[in-house]
């Protein structure tokens, strides 16, 4: 079976992209792509979209029905699809999940998907210039489809990295992945170790809190441990302005150690004025550098660590026994029930064969493949050096910005790669700008905190990154704030209410769809007052908050 061009000209018909995964990812991806005229259509394995936002009880990746987002609704939204009046400041998993649904309505996206079916082998037709891959459907039934293009949105979580230590097989208790964790009330009574600091393990730790006997938060290097909303009413990302983010890039560009440094003082302040973490945590001894460590965002762990609910402890060495575990330290818990590790995901791009960009070496009679998950060989993250022109990647190009209109930019950039042919890189382009990526993660390297440890997978130079994607996008943001732009000031003298609000304001994704394009992605006439009624909104919040003495808000 094919779906593709059947009954029209190849002068006339659109070019079929199939999109593999329909968390947020995907589902913006194939938005942007219909939007720009491609015949786009979308898988998942699941049987519903929304990825991890889809609470699941099944051993699959997602949140937990106790999950709230770390970016605040006004600025995780998509760039033309706000969240609903009502919605909490920092969403809920059961609200994102709502939004993704929702999304998929208002831009009637649900004929277009093909839920419950796995896609595998896809191969390339060399002769034909197509793709093709085998869709399984949840019965068995199996479907050889061709697509001109492929994007893959899978994201970068996709195998769960299990660490083996040593004694386990003394062990008699439980040993698990966060992937499998998914309800605290099994551990009632138990005595668990949680494996990890980041988001998710701070997430399994204080969803146990009044459950479980006993909480240990094992971990090795700590994290830059941040609250939702600051003392004085605001939430935590609004303080990064549009004007605060395009400083922080320009010192990045010219003085990488300098803007490193800068934003890690400022997120330290913010942690040592919010808690008062006792040196014997080691949460912040020192804080990891945000460029190698996500922060951890978290209004339930400090208080739990005060209560003495949590208790902090060094990683675990090794099991010595039934039930007992020897830290890294030398003190030992002698009574021990569950560990669980939260110790994150790693790529898998098998599937792709010889076009999977993190294979470096092919297996051989000899050797095992061998893989880079942290480079893989794509141009920005996004296009296939072998096929740049049919191969994409949406979700494998991180940064310090919000997912979800991240992804929105990153696919809008695509589509418009995709629609102009002469926007693509030559392979000239791609090589050196993989050279440049990988020189900025070797310089990333050299920063302390921790000394030599490499910036997480898949993560880039954010402001360049940025700055890419608007322009590929065609938003015309930055030429309508920049101080050397005739649009600026035209901007500014015909609507300064506005041109404050982008400048200064919330830093809101509404303002990647204001500006007529020129020929490249979609206007939204509802930008203007989106971003005038976030702004209202938020200073609305800040004001109750005020009244109420701070803390969280809906």
């Amino acid at each position: 079976m094919s779906i593709g061009k059947t009954t029209m000209t190849s002068e006339q018909q659109a070019d079929t992209v199939a999109v593999i995964g329909l968390g947020a990812y995907g589902l913006a991806t194939l938005k942007n792509l219909v939007e720009e005229g491609f015949n786009a259509t979308g898988f998942d394995r699941n049987d519903y979209v929304g990825g991890i936002w889809h609470t699941t009880a099944a051993s699959k990746l997602s949140t937990l029905p106790t999950t709230v987002v770390n970016v605040s609704r006004e600025r995780a939204c998509f760039t033309d699809f706000p969240f609903p009046d009502g919605t909490s400041s920092y969403p809920t998993a059961e609200q994102v999940d709502r939004y993704l649904n929702d999304y998929c309505t208002k831009f009637e996206l649900w004929p277009k998907l093909k839920l419950e079916t796995s896609v595998s082998k896809i191969r390339h037709d060399d002769e034909l210039g197509t793709w093709r891959f085998d869709a399984t459907k949840e019965d068995g039934s199996k479907t050889v489809l061709t697509f001109d293009k492929i994007v893959i949105a899978t994201g970068p979580h996709n195998v769960p990295v299990m660490p083996t230590l040593p004694g386990s097989e003394l062990f008699k208790g439980e040993i698990m992945h966060s992937l499998h964790f998914k309800d605290p009330a099994r551990f009632k009574g138990k005595k668990v170790v949680v494996i990890g600091m980041g988001n998710t393990a701070v997430d399994t730790a204080t969803g146990l809190v009044g459950i479980a006997e006993k909480i240990y938060l094992a971990h090795r290097n700590g994290a830059a441990l941040l609250p939702r909303i600051l003392n004085n009413g605001t939430s935590l990302d609004h303080g990064a302005s549009y004007r605060t983010s395009a400083i922080g890039d320009v010192l990045e560009t010219l003085f990488p150690k300098l803007a490193a440094k800068f934003i890690d003082d400022w997120v330290a302040s913010i942690s040592k004025q919010h808690f008062n973490l006792d040196p014997q945590w080691r949460i912040n001894t020192p804080t990891p550098s945000l460029k190698k460590q996500n922060p951890t965002v978290s209004d339930t762990l400090y208080p739990a660590l005060q209560s003495g609910a949590i208790i902090s402890t060094h990683a675990p060495k090794h099991f010595t026994g039934p039930h007992s575990l020897e830290l890294e330290d030398g003190t030992s818990l002698p009574s021990v029930d569950t560990l669980i590790f939260c110790t994150g995901y790693r790529l898998d791009l098998s599937y792709l064969g010889p076009h999977d960009p993190t294979l470096t070496t092919p297996a051989s009679n000899d050797t095992p493949p061998h893989h880079d998950y942290n480079s893989p060989l794509l141009y920005q993250n996004i296009l296939s050096h072998q096929h740049p022109d049919s191969l994409a990647f949406i979700g494998m190009a991180l940064v310090l910005f919000p997912a979800f209109p991240m992804a929105d930019l990153a696919s809008m950039a695509l589509a418009q790669l995709w629609k102009h042919p002469s926007l693509l890189p030559s392979p000239s382009e791609m090589q050196a700008q993989f050279a440049a990526h990988r020189a900025w993660r070797s310089r990333i390297t050299t920063l302390p905190n921790p000394a030599g440890k490499e910036p997480q997978p898949l993560h880039m130079e954010t402001g360049a990154f940025i700055k890419w994607v608007q322009d590929i996008a065609g938003t015309k943001l930055d030429e309508h704030l920049s101080y050397t732009s005739l649009a600026a000031w035209g901007l500014w003298w015909e609507d300064r209410e506005l041109s404050r609000l982008l400048m200064d304001g919330v830093y809101s994704p509404h303002a990647y769809r204001l500006f007529d394009s020129g020929g490249r992605r979609r206007r939204w006439e509802g930008a203007r007052g989106a971003i005038v009624g976030v702004n209202g909104d938020v200073r609305e919040k800040v004001r109750r908050r005020g009244e109420k003495g701070g803390g969280m808000a809906a």
